[in-house]
């Protein structure tokens, strides 16, 4: 599904780094455009639970990321996909497709004005096409890490390594159509948001 800029409907597709509150941003721009919010990472989850198609996906690729009890091993996989490109590679080509596919079936049963669509992986996927307008939440590096170890009970090696698997800062910039900089407080956040609000709405 390709996105048609300078039609009535916008498909925004929020995206950022591990740590940079994009999850918090994108339900504040969703609230105040009053549209529904569709969150990836969800639909990654609920894909890779028991007996679904991404689990399946996954057990048949390699059987040893599901634990005795059926479960995924999130940690397990987590360390290979962080560690392993190969295995890296191989996971998205399995489970990109079957979110890509889920975002595209809300999106056409969607009818509003407004979609906002939180893609961690937005740019890393390829999926630019699909959104009239991309916005990046930016934070500075110190301060995602710092939030990823607080929220994930990880440590900073660990922090590290997540945040480097992602595209460069550099790169997301350029290709982002709107920044929003989560550095410093949520305030400011908020400000940079309702401005944007309103650029998006005038």
């Amino acid at each position: 599904m390709v996105a048609e800029r300078g039609g009535e409907r916008e498909i925004i597709g929020v995206t950022g780094f591990i740590g940079s509150g994009k999850s918090r941003v994108s339900h504040f721009l969703a609230d105040k455009l009053v549209c529904r919010h569709i969150d990836a990472d969800m639909i990654a989850r609920n894909i890779m639970a028991p007996g679904e198609r991404g689990w399946l996906a996954i057990r048949k690729y390699n059987p040893t990321f599901i634990n005795a009890d059926g479960q995924l091993d999130r940690v397990q996989l987590r360390h290979e996909i962080f560690s392993n490109p190969s295995v890296k590679d191989k996971i998205d080509s399995l489970i990109h497709p079957l979110v890509q596919n889920d975002i595209e079936e809300k999106l056409g049963s969607e009818s509003g004005q407004w979609v906002v669509v939180e893609v961690p992986l937005l740019f890393e996927a390829g999926w630019e096409k699909i959104f009239t307008r991309i916005i990046l939440v930016y934070a500075q590096k110190g301060v995602c890490l710092k939030r990823v170890v607080a929220r994930d009970d990880v440590s900073l090696v660990q922090a590290e390594k997540s945040y480097q698997s992602q595209m460069g800062a550099s790169e997301k910039i350029n290709m982002a159509d709107h920044i929003i900089d989560n550095s410093g407080s949520w305030w400011d956040t908020q400000l940079q948001a309702l401005h944007l609000v309103d650029i998006l709405t005038s």
